[in-house]
């Protein structure tokens, strides 16, 4: 009821401001008339933009993204007394929005993803605008005592939910991380790694050269017609477009098939990508998830290895890399978001361990698709798991938004040990080092925290940082949203990704070495 109430109150209030400072605007026989307006133009609208996501929602990705963004189109071309300049506008960005995709990921990127994330954008936010000014020029139409309306409050109107929504947005691309994930990438002479983050882009480098080799995907239209400025364009444009296009790759992964590794991302949009990493081919672009796809995970399943995907459809799907055909649905009838993936060992098979949005830790059998078990809940949502394995115990790690790192035992379902801190953990890793395994674990500005897993106890930090969002914004060092050990012995480096600009790396041997237990925590 609030979210119909607060835009018919704010509603009202503008049309006033309207009457007050422009009588002519709008001349109504009194308060009564005024206020039907204002309900109907901000019912209609609150309840014509609900259905239409609601609707959206359960409609393919490719139907989807062209219906959204040819009404958005078609409405504002209604305010322009025919295309013209919208029409105009609305081509340049469809037509390569649609040749993009195919560019990108073959006859099938059309279907899992048929308009890059900046072209929904501006789809999404010409809805927003259209809308209620539509319904505007509807009530003034059929509410009784309005005398006479012009066509600019509801344009005014459009134009402040459309600018509401553009200032949120912006606010949100400005605190997101510029790498959302980071994996180890095996090739044949070397490990490298890859990493994705704004732009909808995915890179692959080498953390001994210290060097980015490549770059796969597209950042999107808006970022592409970029290319009609004036050579070269000037780096802070170009970061600028980077941070404000929606496209956040939020999880990569290496995923072996016969003959050679794939590398798969996922994030913003619905579909699943597959890369040749060695070449930057596109492979393919899976269909099949409607909602953002917020985790991946290579799995083996009998004589094969499968590729799971969960997001927020609340959905695992399991997909052949090779062929991208889609075997199953894992979890067919939940009903939270996946948040988090990985595989571990329970007995004689190999488990589907999920981190859900309700907190909820569980574990799937990948080879009918059935809940194995519910570990147990953690408040504010698990935003990563971790599979920590030695000689003796295999265990299974989750953090969640509430700071809490949770040790489990995937066989028994026991709950085996904790640590928490004040910021919210979104990484996990397994570090070996010397025959030895740890547990780290990251998060919002509270740096790298190392676990025992063995004993129970924390060895120490590896950094600290301040949890405020000014820090961040200042420094975003100790920031991180994903990690992950590439190498070994003297050569074994912990990559992070998060709030930096660059995927920072430590030598792991002499870190482990120069642990410090920060002030409260005990050795």
């Amino acid at each position: 009821m609030l979210r119909l109430t607060l835009p018919i109150a704010a509603t009202l209030l503008v049309l006033l401001a309207v009457r007050w400072s422009q009588p002519d605007a709008l001349r109504v026989d009194g308060l009564g008339p005024l206020a039907a307006v204002a309900a109907l133009t901000a019912g209609g609208a609150t309840l014509t933009l609900g259905l239409a996501r609601l609707a959206f929602a359960r409609t393919p990705p490719w139907i989807r993204g062209f219906l959204s963004t040819a009404v958005a189109f078609v409405l504002l071309a209604s305010f322009t007394g025919g295309p013209g300049v919208v029409a105009v506008v609305g081509g340049l960005l469809m037509t390569p929005a649609v040749l993009l995709p195919l560019l990108r990921g073959g006859g099938r990127a059309l279907r899992a993803e048929p308009f890059p994330p900046d072209v929904l954008g501006v789809a999404r936010l010409a809805a927003r605008f259209a809308v209620p000014a539509t319904w505007y020029l509807a009530a003034v139409e059929v509410v009784p005592g309005v005398q006479a309306a012009q066509r600019w409050p509801g344009l005014l109107l459009g134009g402040l939910v459309a600018g509401a929504t553009l200032v949120g947005g912006a606010v949100l691309a400005w605190t997101r991380p510029w790498h959302a994930c980071v994996t180890p990438l095996p090739a044949d002479d070397r490990e490298l790694v890859a990493y994705g983050g704004l732009g909808h882009l995915v890179g692959v480098g080498d953390p001994v050269a210290g060097e980015q080799l490549r770059v796969m995907g597209v950042g999107g239209v808006l970022i592409e017609l970029s290319g009609l400025l004036p050579a070269p364009v000037p780096d802070a444009l170009r970061r600028t477009l980077d941070r404000l296009t929606p496209g956040l790759v939020r999880a990569v992964c290496a995923v072996g098939t016969p003959g050679r590794v794939l590398l798969a991302s996922a994030g913003y949009g619905d579909a699943v990508h597959l890369w040749e990493p060695g070449t930057g081919r596109a492979v393919h672009a899976l269909a099949g998830h409607r909602g953002p796809v917020n985790a991946l995970c290579a799995v083996p399943v009998g004589d094969t290895v499968l590729l799971a995907s969960g997001g927020d459809d609340c959905r695992i799907l399991l997909w052949e890399p090779e062929t991208g055909r889609r075997v199953r649905v894992v979890g067919r009838d939940a009903r939270w978001a996946v948040r988090a993936l990985c595989t571990v060992p329970v007995g004689d098979r190999v488990l589907l361990a999920a981190g859900h949005a309700d907190g909820g830790v569980r574990l799937w059998d990948p080879a009918d698709g059935a809940l194995v078990r519910l570990l147990g809940t953690q408040r504010g949502g698990v935003h990563a798991v971790c599979a920590v394995t030695d000689d003796d115990a295999v265990r299974l790690a989750s953090a969640a938004g509430d700071g809490t790192v949770v040790l489990w035992d995937p066989d028994s379902g026991a709950r085996l040990g904790s640590f928490a801190d004040d910021a919210p953990r979104y990484a996990l890793c397994a570090l070996r080092m010397d025959g030895e395994v740890l547990l780290a674990a990251a998060g919002d500005g509270v740096g790298i925290t190392v676990w025992d897993p063995a004993t129970g106890t924390r060895r120490g930090s590896l950094g600290t940082g301040s949890g405020s969002l000014l820090s961040m914004l200042v420094n975003s060092s100790g920031w991180i949203r994903s990690m992950c050990q590439v190498g070994d012995g003297d050569d074994a480096r912990l990559l992070l990704a998060g709030y930096d600009r660059a995927v920072e790396q430590i030598r792991l041997r002499p870190a482990l070495r120069s642990l410090t237990t920060a002030p409260g925590e005990p050795g």
